[in-house]
């Protein structure tokens, strides 16, 4: 498995296109040049890193902002927009959505959230207290997770405009265009797809060296989703989470999810409860794979009720 470097950082994988690579796998972002300004893809988890982002990609590009695109609602992927107060956001309808059902009433034009209990909804999905309760042991990693004083106090912006199907940027040399595929890892997931360079950044469809966070996702969506993106003519894949990637490794990871959800729905049909199927599924080929561990017991719950509730 390839290393994942420490430290956040730029790199350029096409002509103006350029991708913010996390620090050990945390969230990625990108970066894509137009004749009016730069398109950034997703601000990251808090204002230093959006700041770093923000810097990297003026020292590349040159360049102001024109418009920040939201792949998804979470907060490692949108709570950097404090940092892009001058820049319009476009989002998906149901990224909004998300947001208002997680985040509730505005504090003006902006939500400021240091509840804990919302924090974690916000950041790993509105079932996230269920799947992982009080007194389950588990807990402790997830609230170390966001326990650093960076998440004290969370800002997000919300989009400025959204659409509901499809919506394209015309460049004078190339298309970018955002695809809506249905819920998935949630649900406003899309894919920011530039059409003759052939770069796609899926956001957290594809979590590329690292297990995958399922929490309140649509698995069966997610899986339809990488079909729908497997159909594209793509030569980079940028994921939500690790290094670039290629069509065969979105097809490997679509295979992962196909075949944990089939080990739990084998387990749903023999009558395993749940608590035996979060203890007792497995998929050792995986084991190896950064947050199999942290993760995989509570993805095989998210997994279980998502097809006991089908």
């Amino acid at each position: 498995m390839t290393e994942q470097k420490s430290e956040a950082h730029l790199i350029t994988v096409a002509d103006g296109v350029h991708a913010w690579i996390g620090g050990g796998g945390d969230s990625n972002a990108g970066a894509i040049e137009t004749p009016d300004g730069v398109l950034v893809i997703d601000t990251q988890q808090y204002p230093r890193l959006g700041h770093a982002l923000r810097a990297a990609v003026l020292g590349r590009t040159g360049q102001p902002v024109r418009e920040v695109i939201y792949t998804h609602c979470h907060l490692d992927h949108t709570a950097g927009s404090s940092v892009f107060a001058d820049t319009p956001i476009l989002a998906h309808e149901k990224t909004l959505a998300a947001m208002n059902a997680c985040l509730g009433p505005r504090d003006g034009a902006i939500w400021s959230i240091s509840d804990f209990a919302t924090k974690l909804r916000f950041l790993f999905g509105q079932n996230i207290l269920e799947l992982v309760p009080d007194g389950d042991p588990a807990r402790r990693w997830f609230e170390g997770r966001i326990g650093a004083p960076d998440y004290a106090t969370v800002v997000i912006r919300p989009p400025s405009a959204t659409f509901a199907e499809s919506f394209a940027f015309h460049l004078p040399d190339d298309t970018v265009r955002l695809h809506y595929f249905g819920p998935a890892h949630c649900d406003g997931d899309i894919v920011v797809h530039l059409e003759k360079r052939k770069v796609a950044f899926l956001g957290d469809l594809l979590f590329h060296h690292r297990f995958p966070w399922l929490g309140d996702c649509d698995l069966d969506g997610l899986i339809a989703a990488l079909a729908s993106v497997l159909a594209l003519d793509l030569a980079v894949v940028i994921p939500g989470h690790g290094p670039p990637a290629t069509l065969a490794d979105v097809a490997r990871f679509r295979e992962m999810l196909i075949e944990l959800r089939n080990a739990v729905a084998h387990a749903v049909k023999a009558g395993v409860s749940e608590d035996a199927a979060a203890r007792e599924v497995t998929l050792p080929q995986y084991a190896g794979v950064t947050r199999y561990a942290e993760w995989m017991p509570t993805d095989v719950r998210a997994a279980y009720r998502y097809l006991r509730g089908r």
